[in-house]
């Protein structure tokens, strides 16, 4: 039983669901944009390849009449007179932003609970929405966000219930293509619909190529108009987010769904892949959908307006995009800066200043994040078993134990976040003026609550580590499962801290052999990662060197 809570503590910030649950999301699993090997089968073919059968609908979701839309007969609760067009995408939108504006004020942390509030779900009715007990992960949220405005909307509503590619999981395969759909009109009541595609949808959905017919998703073009609340994210090392909000200056911020139903405020930087064409990274929207009363169509790409195929996935279209009015140069910028260049309201003004302060406050989300991730690895005894003879061939991808407790892909995704806020704030340091106002916000952010972690060391004493700590040690935290909590928190040799640490020799070697694997931010999914894959020195990302706060 311990183990089992365990397991479940450890999904908290993360899109896992525990091995018992279908389709789970793993955040750390394979992801690689590499060709199929030559005896590989086509990917046309699978789709004659024999599969099980869908699972039944489930009979117990309905109710007796009467008590709630969500159990009515779908010709009477549900019957589509309404067609997708601007005006509705555009209440969707704003249905999409009231919900995260909520989540992101900690007013409400699961789906149900936000739909249950009126003054989050501008769709809420107490017939139904209080009688909603629903549990999505990060795969699930995009799917379950559209389906339910289309119910309460009265909109037809499909989607892909299965893919085949190539590949073991379908979650990561390569050429995958759907191959088995769903309507709204498979099911007896809005419930049972909702309930299935929790358990249809899975990350695998969003690896479908634009260019292959049936998929749900297509990818926008990087504006204003294209990309907003409610249209999905998805990093093709398994993870799906939401957009809830673009402000003018083009700073994204999205939501994204856990197994144990808890939802997460993120804001869109570096420490999100940007993915490739064949792996459907990047923003996608959802395809428009006619119903001619027999049959679901979805809108082709020649049919969408905001259709932009190229441009996400193309360096050529990115790197050289941003003006430095002060040089009078043009600057190579990353995919993520291009983005938000895009994204931007003409004219508008990024304040260096309040993108710090908002920086400091994402760390120090991701390091509680991570406090989550180590305590549940604690509890489940995994520092207690032995170390293995090996480590993975990969560490970011792999399977077993060390893909459900260790943190090397967390880890290098704190890593490149406190990179990206280096590198902001060094291209403000002509300005001392402006550094100085950057060192008083960075004081201030710095010193609230939310920017401390605790953590129980092995003699059962609380250790409490300031957010400057943990940089301090950023490329000292253990990603390994099998150390002893101290090293999983990077402290120093011969401190105090350490001595209670009760690991043998065998242990602590391999903390001293994993050194250059912990001083590498970039995740590399599709090659080996022995002891020595990573630099020798870890890189100089401290942000209070920019600063002026260290030497």
């Amino acid at each position: 039983m311990k183990a089992c809570a365990a397991l479940m503590l450890s999904l908290l910030a993360s899109c896992r669901r525990p091995p018992q649950v279908d389709a789970p999301d793993r955040l750390d699993a394979l992801a690689i944009d590499v060709p199929a090997p030559e005896d590989a089968p086509d990917a046309a073919a699978l789709e004659d390849l024999p599969e099980p059968p869908l699972p039944p609908m489930d009979a117990a979701a309905e109710a007796p009449p009467g008590r709630s839309t969500l159990d009515l007969p779908l010709r009477d609760s549900w019957a589509a007179v309404n067609t997708w067009n601007d005006r509705m995408e555009g209440e969707y939108s704003a249905f999409v932003a009231r919900l995260g504006a909520a989540i992101a004020q900690r007013r409400c942390r699961r789906l149900d609970r936000c739909l249950g509030d009126p003054s989050a779900n501008t769709l809420f009715d107490a017939s139904s929405d209080r009688r909603l007990s629903l549990t999505v992960d990060c795969a699930d949220l995009p799917y379950i966000l559209r389906a339910y405005f289309a119910f309460k909307r009265r909109l037809p509503f499909g989607y892909v219930a299965r893919v085949r590619g190539y590949g073991d999981d379908p979650r990561y395969m390569l050429r995958v293509r759907p191959s088995r759909w769903r309507a709204w009109t498979d099911f007896r009541t809005a419930r049972a619909a909702l309930r299935a595609m929790v358990d249809d949808v899975h990350s695998g959905m969003y690896r479908v190529s634009p260019d292959v017919p049936g998929g749900d998703l297509y990818p926008p073009r990087i504006d204003r108009d294209a990309v907003r609340p409610g249209t999905a994210y998805y990093d093709p090392n398994g993870h799906v987010l939401v957009v809830i909000e673009v402000r003018p200056d083009g700073t994204v911020y999205l939501i994204d769904g856990h197994p144990d139903g808890s939802l997460t405020y993120k804001r869109f930087g570096e420490a999100f892949a940007i993915g490739t064409r064949s792996l459907g990274g990047g923003f996608q929207n959802f395809r428009p959908l006619r119903w001619d009363g027999e049959h679901l169509t979805r809108a082709g790409n020649d049919e969408i307006p905001g259709f932009d195929g190229d441009s996400q996935w193309s360096p050529a279209a990115w790197q050289p995009a941003v003006p430095d009015p002060d040089a009078g140069a043009r600057a190579r910028v990353g995919y993520h800066q291009w983005v938000r260049h895009r994204l931007a309201s003409a004219g508008a003004v990024v304040d260096p200043v309040l993108d710090l302060r908002e920086q400091v406050a994402s760390l120090c989300r991701d390091v509680a994040d991570r406090a989550e991730a180590v305590d549940a690895s604690l509890a489940a005894g995994i520092q207690r078993q032995p170390h293995p003879a090996a480590l993975p061939w990969n560490i970011y991808g792999t399977t077993g134990d060390w893909e459900t407790w260790s943190t090397p892909s967390r880890d290098a995704r704190l890593k490149a976040a406190v990179r990206e806020l280096h590198d902001a704030v060094a291209a403000s340091a002509s300005d001392p003026a402006l550094l100085e106002r950057m060192r008083a916000a960075w004081r201030e952010e710095i010193a609230r609550p939310g920017c401390e972690t605790r953590y129980v060391n092995s003699a059962g004493a609380t250790v409490t580590l300031p957010l400057e700590t943990v940089l301090d040690r950023l490329f000292s935290l253990s990603f390994d499962p099998y150390h002893c909590v101290e090293l999983r928190w990077g402290a120093p040799p011969g401190s105090a801290e350490l001595s209670t640490c009760t690991d043998d020799p065998i242990r602590r070697g391999w903390y001293r052999a994993e050194q250059r694997l912990r001083n590498q931010i970039d995740r590399n999914y599709g090659v080996a990662t022995p002891l020595t894959a990573g630099p020798e020195a870890a890189p100089d990302v401290d942000p209070r060197r920019p600063l002026g706060l260290r030497p």
